[in-house]
């Protein structure tokens, strides 16, 4: 359908005739070609301006989606360059027989490992008392934050803002090694526009990935999420209590024996072998192997490192020396069983990253807090003290120290 001659331009094409009309009639004004073609010049950028104007209204691409003002934000009014219209709908329709959260109902358990040569925190064994809450039963995946940023067309995430995330070097294109890379830690790779829909550089997309974990979110970015969607990240206690749920303290959420295709890691040489052996190199679908334990989790281990809310300390050096990080759960693909390649995969792993950190293997999962499980406090009555069943002022307590 040809577009409407912007009034701009006509304005301008009037005065350019009506002045080309009067110096033909009269003779006495002369316009020179410099003059003519500046004119013309003038014309033309105010037709370019018209043009762009036309073009965000009618909802042409800008950044990674198109927005359409004059239409509510709903997620059919959003495409990706790559997907057809409704197909993140689609992916999300095929998820519906995965319960989104599961119950974990409160207790007391055994948390971290017995392993004294561990370097990150995990030792020694410690009881820690858990209560009732609600976890994602898989980690979110790129359809749910695509959803999300369709209903939030202003949020931008961390790696979107500063420019670059980091990339698994093996995994880049020769083009992106070249021209947007930048060496880091042995097998990382410092990428220009590297983000969640683009998860190795600026060729790559989520074409074929929907189902997979999102990842190259920081920890505000998971905050954000999990806020929108009235959640919060889980604590680190309550991630590892859902992962030890039905196994006590054993090493992974199965039992004390590795078992092959229950968890997507790495397999051969880094940075440049993997042989593959669980089918995949990069990241899996949530539901790439069967439920971890008993209770039905998908990806505790393995895939991508999950962002929790508890600050990392490490317990062999002075909390004043370190610096303000937070604490990851998990592992992933770029870990392996025995900790030869990078971590060893296990329920009592962690690492820690600044709040900041983006990368391609870290994702996260949302929590809720479900207090209707818990058991309530008895009420005391003593008649004897009259001051003792008056009724208390609400006291503001601060986090704690552990958590942000």
């Amino acid at each position: 359908m040809p577009r409407p001659v912007p009034w701009s331009a006509i304005v301008l094409a009037t005065l350019l005739f009506l002045l080309h009309v009067s110096c033909s009639a009269s003779g006495s004004v002369k316009v020179s070609q410099n003059e003519a073609l500046a004119l013309e010049e003038l014309s033309i950028q105010s037709m370019l301006k018209e043009e762009v104007k036309m073009a965000i209204a009618s909802g042409r691409k800008r950044g990674h989606r198109l927005h359409k003002p004059d239409s509510d934000a709903s997620v059919k009014n959003y495409s990706h360059p790559i997907l057809k219209p409704g197909i993140v709908d689609e992916i999300r329709y095929s998820y519906r027989h995965y319960r989104e959260m599961i119950l974990v109902r409160g207790g007391t358990f055994w948390m971290g490992t017995n392993d004294p040569e561990s370097t990150t925190g995990e030792y020694p064994l410690r009881q820690v008392a858990v209560k009732s809450f609600y976890l994602d039963a898989n980690p979110v995946i790129n359809a749910d934050y695509w959803t999300f940023r369709a209903q939030k067309k202003f949020v931008r995430s961390e790696a979107e803002r500063k420019g670059w995330s980091w990339v698994v070097d093996a995994f880049l294109s020769n083009g992106t090694r070249k021209l947007h890379a930048m060496p880091g830690p042995t097998g990382w790779a410092a990428v220009k526009r590297a983000h969640w829909d683009a998860p190795e550089g600026p060729d790559s997309t989520l074409e074929g990935r929907w189902t997979h974990p999102v990842t190259h979110l920081s920890w505000f970015d998971a905050r954000q999420y999990c806020q929108f969607h009235g959640k919060r990240l889980p604590t680190e206690p309550e991630w590892e209590y859902a992962t030890r749920a039905g196994v006590t303290n054993r090493a992974y959420p199965w039992g004390d024996n590795w078992e092959r295709q229950r968890a997507n890691v790495w397999q051969g040489q880094w940075p440049h072998e993997n042989n593959k052996a669980d089918g995949h190199a990069l990241t899996s679908p949530v539901d790439a192997f069967r439920a971890q334990n008993l209770v039905g989790f998908f990806d505790l281990i393995g895939n991508v490192w999950e962002w929790t809310s508890s600050a990392y300390v490490e317990r062999m050096v002075a909390p004043h020396l370190q610096s303000r990080m937070v604490s990851l759960k998990g592992g992933s693909y770029v870990d392996s069983v025995n900790g030869r390649v990078n971590m060893a995969v296990r329920c009592g792993q962690r690492t820690g990253q600044k709040q900041d950190y983006t990368a391609a293997n870290v994702g996260f999962r949302c929590a809720k807090s479900a207090p209707e499980y818990d058991p309530k406090p008895e009420a005391r009555h003593d008649s004897s003290d009259p001051g003792k069943n008056r009724k208390k002022k609400k006291r503001v307590f601060h986090m704690r120290r552990d958590e942000l």
